[in-house]
C-alpha cells in the first residue's frame, strides 16, 4: 500500500512560507495595535480637556498648571507660598474620582504621609497606553534639586501627561515687540502678564482664566504628552533610568506642569537661541514627548485634540504655548 506523506523538503518549504507571511503580517499587526493605543491616548486627553472646561464652569477659573511655592498659588486662592500640588489633583472630581478627591487632604503637601493612600492610586485616565515604564515613582520630593522634603521611602502613581506652564530658556524669546505675555505663559499658568521677571522679583500670580488667553482657545495648549517620566528618554532611547528629577515631576499629584524647552538635534542641549530644531519627542524631561511615531498628542483650551508632528515649526509651537502674545499660528500645523 502506497503511503501519502510530506517530504522533509516540502515541510521545510511550508515552514519557510509561513515564516515569511508572519514576518510580513507582524508589522501590520503592530501598526494596528499602536494606532489603537494612540486613539486611546487621544481619548484620555480629550476627557482631561473636557474636565478642564467643567472645572472652569464650576469654579469660574481654570485649574492652575501647578500651585504652591515656588511656582504658583494656593488652592484657596491666597497669593502666597503654601502647599504644592497639581492640576490633575484639582480635576479629580471631574473625571469620576470624587472618592479619591475626598481622601486627598489639600491642606497638606502632596507627598505628605497622610496623602500616601491617595497619591499611590493609579488613574488609567492619566496614562497613555503607548508609554513605557513603571506605573509608580518610588521616592518623591517637593521640587527638583531640593535638599529637604525628600522621601525615598514613599511612592506615588505617575502620569504620562503634563500641563503647559510656559516656554523654557531663554524665557523671553523673542521679547519684543510683544508687551503682553513677555514670558510666553501658557493658558493654565498662574503667572500674570504684568510680571516684570520670571521666578524672581516682580513675579505676580493670579488665578488663570479663559479671558487671559487672548490668542484664542483653539490656538493655545493646555496639556501635552510627556510620557515615561520615571526615566529620562532622549530621541527614542533610554538615557537615564530613575533620575532624581522624576521624584517631583513624574507623579500625577506632583508638580503637574512643564516648561517646554527647545533642543539641539542631539535632544540633550538646549538651543542657545531658545528656538531650536528639536521640539517634539526629543527629551521627556522638559518637553513634549511620546512613544507614537512622528509626533505627540496635545489638548487645547477649547478641548480639541491635535497631533503635534515632530517636524512642527518651532515658532508655531512657541505661539501655541503663549496665551496672549498676539502671535498667530495659522490653521495648519
Amino acid at each position: 500500500m502506497r503511503r501519502i506523506a510530506f517530504t522533509l523538503i516540502e515541510l521545510l518549504v511550508v515552514i519557510g512560507i509561513v515564516g515569511i507571511l508572519v514576518a510580513l503580517l507582524l508589522p501590520a499587526v503592530q501598526s494596528v495595535r499602536e494606532s489603537t493605543r494612540r486613539m486611546q491616548c487621544q481619548d484620555r486627553l480629550r476627557q482631561i480637556g473636557l474636565a478642564t472646561l467643567l472645572y472652569e464652569n464650576t469654579e469660574t477659573y481654570l485649574p492652575a498648571a501647578t500651585y504652591g511655592d515656588p511656582y504658583g498659588i494656593l488652592p484657596t486662592g491666597n497669593f502666597q507660598n503654601g502647599v504644592s500640588g497639581s492640576p490633575f489633583t484639582e480635576l479629580l472630581p471631574y473625571i469620576e474620582q470624587r472618592g479619591l478627591w475626598e481622601r486627598y487632604d489639600r491642606s497638606l503637601e502632596w507627598f505628605h504621609q497622610d496623602n500616601q493612600v491617595a497619591v499611590t492610586k493609579a488613574i488609567p485616565l492619566y496614562r497613555c497606553p503607548s508609554a513605557v515604564g513603571g506605573a509608580t515613582q518610588q521616592g518623591i520630593q517637593r521640587v527638583v534639586g531640593a535638599t529637604q522634603d525628600v522621601h525615598l521611602d514613599r511612592s506615588a502613581a505617575v502620569t504620562d501627561f503634563t500641563a503647559v506652564y510656559s516656554w523654557g530658556f531663554p524665557y523671553a524669546i523673542p521679547s519684543t515687540p510683544f508687551t503682553r505675555d513677555p514670558w510666553a505663559m501658557g493658558a493654565l499658568s498662574p503667572v500674570g502678564e504684568n510680571s516684570s521677571g520670571f521666578l524672581g522679583a516682580g513675579l505676580s500670580f493670579k488665578r488663570p482664566k479663559r479671558t487671559m488667553t487672548t490668542d484664542g482657545s483653539s490656538h493655545t495648549l493646555t496639556f501635552i504628552e510627556q510620557a515615561a517620566k520615571t526615566d529620562t528618554w532622549v530621541n527614542g532611547r533610554l538615557y537615564e533610568p530613575s533620575p532624581s528629577a522624576a521624584r517631583a515631576w513624574a507623579p500625577w499629584a506632583g508638580r503637574g506642569c512643564t516648561w517646554i524647552l527647545s533642543y539641539q538635534p542631539d535632544g540633550l542641549s538646549w538651543s542657545p537661541t531658545g528656538l531650536g530644531p528639536c521640539n517634539v519627542n526629543c527629551n521627556n524631561r522638559q518637553g513634549i514627548y511620546s512613544f507614537h511615531v512622528g509626533g505627540a498628542n496635545s489638548v487645547f483650551l477649547d478641548g480639541s485634540i491635535r497631533f503635534l508632528t515632530r517636524e512642527i515649526d518651532v515658532e508655531i509651537l512657541y505661539a501655541l504655548v503663549s496665551r496672549s502674545r498676539g502671535d498667530h499660528t495659522g490653521e495648519e500645523y
